[in-house]
């Protein structure tokens, strides 16, 4: 009966042909996972780059501005500015000056102050 047996058996084994098959599937996934993996390390890796390299322009021009603003707001400058007259400003002079209170005498007197009209 053993021989009758062999004759019908197949010649390929199944369990090890599935067992080299999913091996192979199992391989050939963590190979293509690796390259995709490497591949988004580098591009990540150039856009990291790029968006240094923009702040890096970004500090400069800020550093410049920030200089500018400094020269344009310094004491000497607004100084020269007006002595140019570049504003367009004109000295005020005592008749278009108004003051109120005139009698009223200068001193550290203390005043009543009252909050009787005040509605918030």
């Amino acid at each position: 009966m053993t021989s009758n047996r062999r004759a019908s058996a197949p010649s390929i084994r199944v369990a090890s042909f599935c067992k080299v098959i999913i091996a192979a599937v199992f391989i050939a996934s963590a190979g293509i996972s690796y390259v995709y993996l490497k591949n988004q390390l580098k591009l990540s890796g150039d856009k990291q780059i790029e968006l240094e390299r923009k702040l890096a322009e970004l500090r400069k021009d800020n550093e410049t501005i920030r200089l500018r603003i400094d020269n344009l707001t310094s004491l000497a400058a607004l100084k020269r500015k007006l002595a140019q007259n570049s504003f367009g400003l004109v000295p005020i002079t005592t008749d278009q000056v108004v003051r109120l209170n005139q009698n009223h005498p200068v001193g550290d007197e203390l005043r009543v102050v009252s909050n009787r009209g005040y509605q918030p």
